[in-house]
């Protein structure tokens, strides 16, 4: 069951759902231990395998290579420039980079409908509104409730 709360956004002051984590987030090692349970490696093995993944696909992305780990989705760097255009293709160079971040896009599949369905939503998901307190609840680092875009996804945490 996924959760929601009520928020107001400051710059509209209209009110929108928002999804809800709560409890302490998975570990490395609950995910090990779930994924050795439907495997046939040890949980040893899959902490050790999580654990070396990030290192691993940072190697390939700074080859300028996306990462496709099927079924999850596709992961690769993106750059950010200091916004300040040259008015000559020439003069376009590294100095104008001011940032990098990873990019992540949910694997998906065309459904019959013509749309797309995303691997990490779930058919059937259902909804229920948070009555617990706010303390209950587990926020991403940086994420601020009630200040998304329009009421709708949370935004990337990998920043």
């Amino acid at each position: 069951m996924l959760f929601w709360k009520r928020v107001q956004q400051a710059i509209n002051k209209k009110w929108y759902p928002l999804s809800v984590t709560i409890g302490k987030p998975v570990n490395t090692q609950e995910l090990a231990n779930r994924i050795a349970r439907e495997s046939t490696v040890s949980p040893a093995d899959a902490h050790a395998v999580i654990r070396a993944m990030p290192q691993v696909m940072a190697d390939f992305m700074q080859e300028s290579r996306a990462v496709h780990l099927e079924g999850f989705g596709w992961f690769r760097y993106i750059i950010k420039s200091n916004g300040k255009g040259v008015d000559k293709k020439e003069d376009v160079s590294n100095k104008q980079i001011v940032g990098i971040r990873v990019q992540f896009t949910p694997e998906r599949e065309r459904d019959m409908g013509g749309g797309y369905t995303r691997s990490l939503v779930s058919d059937g998901i259902s909804f229920a509104e948070w009555l617990g307190k706010d303390e209950d609840t587990n926020d991403l680092p940086g994420e601020e409730s009630g200040e998304e875009e329009g009421g709708g996804e949370s935004p990337d945490p990998i920043v």
